[in-house]
């Protein structure tokens, strides 16, 4: 018939049975209409006490999450900014600002407070009463990137575009996207998760329209990949801007914030989160269930009971470093923490005992990371040499390795059979922790405790929570 709208295409089965699955799943993340009044009205008590006891030149905002209504239910803490004007050294802004937020924590209403660090510290106020955290963040008043002064100052930018562009059904999106990064341990750019923060799943649902249409492009996505919400764009592969973006931000994932052309918001994504991200989002959209928001991925009663399962099934030893540490701050201790690791790995590897996974956790004081190898005795290594037809490189090896226990070739190359410099993987490991130079003394040798295979249940714990975090979907 003429004039007819064309026929839409019809729902493939597995989304109709996904938007079911969705439905059940927000009703059970969205706040209630209970705690965003009690988050609000302290929120707003809050803001009222700064008011009076602020300048009047300094701009009292809410922001983050709540401010944008995009939290999950359990987790409407409060973010407020105080906006000074940029006239100010940032030394004093920060003084001032700390000062302002110090002075209303009411005694009265059963208020604490702490002072954190981000870019410059900042004060976070507790209320046992009404069981709320709020963040009290100084910061500089600015109408575009350009002008900011601190890393925070962008954030007052954020809450305005995002509050201009989601809508209501996105911003009910954009908690699905948070809870199912959650579930799987993706959703958060600190330095222990390494994945999508909060303002990166706003974005990406506003780029895509919809979670479902962020899962669809996850499981389709090609790197690299530069998404540029501001303008509704995207490029991969090879292109021009591709290849500019990818190396002005040296990441292959780039999402450029809408605020700030040239600050890639997907920065703290590593691979693997990335790469965690496309194959649940696929496994979610072939098969989905509410198990992949909240199911139980794991009990910690028996886990000592467990690793030993794990050993005999995969037939490995578990070589388990143990480390009290003092009071540092979590950012910097799994940045260190990593390092270390990383480093212990690669040396494993290269004197010949298989690392097959490497694994880090911390609690508290309780820092541990641990290697599951295969190989926990070697008598022997090879070094590779140059090929027997490179003359003058060829006398110098031959002369490095007079020594050596044999020469022996693979295809033209010389290999030299040398007797090992570590024969058990514990002497390697406590070699390098003897590395006073390079690593911090909270993570030497002095305060190292290591575990072979034997590990006491509270590290078992630790352990074998990274290793569901690691390995299970």
């Amino acid at each position: 018939m003429k004039g007819a709208k064309p026929a839409k295409p019809p729902i493939p089965g597995n989304e109709r049975k996904l938007d079911a699955v969705l439905k059940e799943v927000i009703e059970s993340i969205r706040p209630s209409k209970e705690e965003i009044a009690r988050v609000t009205a302290h929120s707003n008590d809050l803001m009222s006490r700064l008011k009076k006891a602020a300048p009047k030149d300094v701009e009292i905002v809410a922001v983050g999450s709540g401010a944008r209504g995009t939290q999950i239910k359990g987790s409407s803490d409060v973010d407020i900014f105080l906006l000074f004007p940029k006239k100010l050294s940032e030394a004093v802004m920060e003084k001032k600002g700390m000062a302002i937020a110090k002075k209303v924590v009411s005694k009265k209403k059963h208020e604490s407070f702490l002072i954190k660090y981000a870019e410059h510290p900042y004060v976070q106020i507790i209320s046992n009463e009404v069981g709320i955290k709020a963040d009290i963040v100084p910061a500089f008043k600015i109408n575009k990137a350009e002008e900011r002064i601190t890393a925070v100052d962008r954030s007052q930018l954020h809450n305005k575009f995002m509050n201009e562009k989601l809508s209501s059904r996105q911003k009910d999106d954009v908690r699905l996207l948070k809870a199912f990064l959650k579930f799987h341990g993706i959703q958060g750019a600190d330095a222990k998760t390494e994945g999508f923060s909060g303002y990166l799943c706003e974005l990406l649902v506003y780029q895509y329209g919809s979670f479902v249409n962020v899962l669809k492009k996850a499981l389709s996505m090609k790197l690299p990949i530069v998404i540029d919400p501001m303008h509704k764009s995207e490029d991969s592969g090879g292109t021009p801007k591709v290849l500019s973006m990818t190396r002005k931000f040296s990441k292959n994932f780039v999402v450029i914030d809408a605020t700030d052309e040239n600050r890639n918001v997907a920065a703290a994504v590593s691979a693997e989160s990335l790469a965690r991200f496309a194959l649940v989002s696929r496994v979610l959209y072939e098969r989905p269930s509410k198990d992949f928001f909240f199911g139980a991925k794991y009990s910690d009663a028996y886990s000592e009971r467990e690793l030993a399962n794990i050993r005999k099934t995969l037939g490995l030893d578990i070589y388990l470093v143990h480390f009290k540490v003092p009071e540092v701050a979590e950012d910097i201790l799994w940045q260190q923490l990593r390092r270390l690791m990383h480093r212990l790995e690669g040396d494993l590897n290269k004197y010949g005992f298989g690392v097959v996974m490497a694994l880090e956790n911390i609690e508290k004081n309780d820092t541990i990371m641990a290697f599951l190898i295969s190989e926990s005795f070697v008598k022997h290594t090879l070094a590779e040499g140059p090929s027997a037809f490179m003359g003058k490189s060829v006398d110098k090896f031959l002369d490095a390795h007079k020594d050596s226990l044999g020469i022996l070739f693979k295809d033209d190359r010389i290999m030299s059979i040398e007797k090992a410099k570590y024969e058990k993987p514990s002497d390697l490991i406590m070699a390098v922790l003897d590395d006073t130079g390079n690593i911090p003394s909270y993570l030497g040798k002095k305060k190292a405790k290591l575990h072979v295979n034997k590990i006491p249940e509270p590290l078992a714990k630790l352990l074998y929570a990274a290793f569901i975090r690691k390995t299970v979907l």
